[in-house]
């Protein structure tokens, strides 16, 4: 998918439900998201499901009693997010007006209204694939509102109250809703506004936006992202986990653990159809990274997270690092995710004379949570001044134990231009970074 340039994601996860469908009449009051699948309990896995990189903070509705418990599964999934909770409401449609409120006053944005998009999932679909969730935001960027959503399968009847079949609708045209749903903030904001002061519910987000004209375009999604709502979804999900994702298109898979038919996808959609890559095959990937900084007196230098004594030093924005804006740009390109200007822009104060590792950890830290682990970076200083001679070791050991890679899987080179340009001419300090991503099968590695 494109970057996100100049724009940010969020994600609303509503978790305030009770999940009485899945108790038994003599069974303890539990809460259904704490329930185990596949050795994870649903929360969490819909969690790791959901920490990409452009989601930037959740907001969590869920009541109160069951926050600790979530705090903790939040705690053992390892990604950079924000996490807010906010109240729980009466009804799905209550907890999330509940969350744009909280997310409304959120500090971190960084962007305009109309370059905000919401996403948001019910926590009861664990199995929800990234490659559709990364789908759904593009074509939310595009058109505003996307819905993820599968064809029915069966013949759908429309019956009355009385128990009479009244209609047969063409099921050619008939989609079941799913998770997530994706909206720019403008959109969902006065799709819940109408709502509130019309006194309208819904039982999905994308029917209150198209109540205010606003289309909603549908994005093939997967049969095998079920809502756990009962304990036979639960044993469904444990055999879909079971499967493993095989080695076919999203739009071949059929039945209750594949993927949409591919003959229900528009030619005029201009959706593709993507590999889904087989969980016990690593994926290797390389991303380049390149970074520049200007020379100026009365700036401490600072290559790789070490400090070198130096009469000038690197100006910007942050501390200037470029040997490490460098390698998080590797990292970034390796993983498809941007670059460190999109993520960590200038003309954020937070990031103003910010230490870079705390940068590096930051990105490490949204790789983990998507699967992906560095295996080795090779890194260049192109500068006249210093030498680096004497700090290559410490720069190498301090990078190494960032990436959590042996020092052997770290390499620092230096060079100069022979006096050429605008590093020969003292005036800054350039730096390139090629690197090695892996993920394993796992999706979410242990750090």
């Amino acid at each position: 998918m494109s970057t996100f340039t100049e724009w940010q994601v969020v994600a609303i996860i509503p978790a305030a439900g009770s999940g009485h469908r899945m108790r038994a009449p003599e069974g303890p009051a539990r809460q259904k998201l704490f329930l185990l699948v596949g050795g994870k309990s649903i929360f969490r896995r819909c969690l790791e499901a959901l920490a990409l990189p452009e989601i930037e903070a959740f907001f969590i509705p869920a009541t109160q009693e069951d926050r600790e418990e979530f705090a903790r599964e939040l705690k053992a999934v390892c990604f950079g997010q924000k996490v807010f909770f906010c109240p729980g409401g009466p009804e799905r449609q209550d907890s999330i007006a509940n969350a744009l409120r909280t997310a409304a006053t959120w500090p971190g944005w960084r962007v305009p209204e109309a370059q905000r998009l919401v996403v948001i999932h019910d926590a009861a679909r664990p199995l929800v694939a990234q490659e559709i969730i990364r789908r759904a935001l593009q074509v939310a960027r595009e058109s505003g509102a996307a819905c993820v959503g599968v064809p029915v399968k069966d013949t759908i009847k429309v019956v009355g109250v009385d128990g009479w079949i009244t209609a047969t609708p063409d099921r050619r045209a008939l989609w079941a809703a799913q998770t997530p749903q994706v909206f720019a903030w403008p959109v969902l904001w006065a799709a819940y506004s109408h709502a509130a002061a019309e006194g309208v519910t819904a039982t999905d987000d994308a029917a209150l936006v198209e109540r205010t004209g606003h289309r909603v375009r549908m994005v093939p999604g997967a049969y095998r992202n079920l809502k756990i709502t009962t304990p036979e979804d639960l044993a469904l999900a444990e055999a879909l986990l079971g499967e493993g994702d095989k080695d076919v298109t999203l739009d071949q898979k059929v039945a209750a653990s594949g993927l949409i038919r591919e003959d229900a996808i528009k030619p005029s959609w201009g959706l593709k159809t993507e590999k889904v890559a087989r969980e016990d095959e690593p994926k290797l990937r390389v991303g380049q990274g390149f970074d520049v900084h200007r020379l100026a007196p009365g700036r401490r230098l600072v290559l790789g997270g070490v400090n070198i004594p130096s009469a000038v030093g690197l100006v910007g924005h942050s501390d200037a690092d470029v040997l490490i804006h460098a390698l998080i740009d590797g990292l970034l390109g390796a993983s498809g995710a941007g670059d460190v200007g999109e993520l960590f822009p200038d003309t954020d104060p937070t990031y103003k004379d910010i230490d870079s590792t705390l940068l590096l950890k930051k990105v490490l830290a949204w790789l983990g949570a998507a699967g992906w682990r560095p295996v080795n970076v090779d890194l260049t200083v192109i500068a006249e001044e210093p030498k680096l001679a004497p700090y290559r070791s410490a720069i190498r050991t301090r990078l190494a134990t960032l990436l959590d890679l042996p020092a052997t899987a770290v390499n620092v080179k230096a060079t100069t231009t022979e006096g050429l340009g605008f590093t020969g001419r003292r005036e800054g300090i350039a730096a390139q970074a090629v690197v090695l991503l892996k993920a394993p099968s796992s999706t979410c590695p242990k750090v």
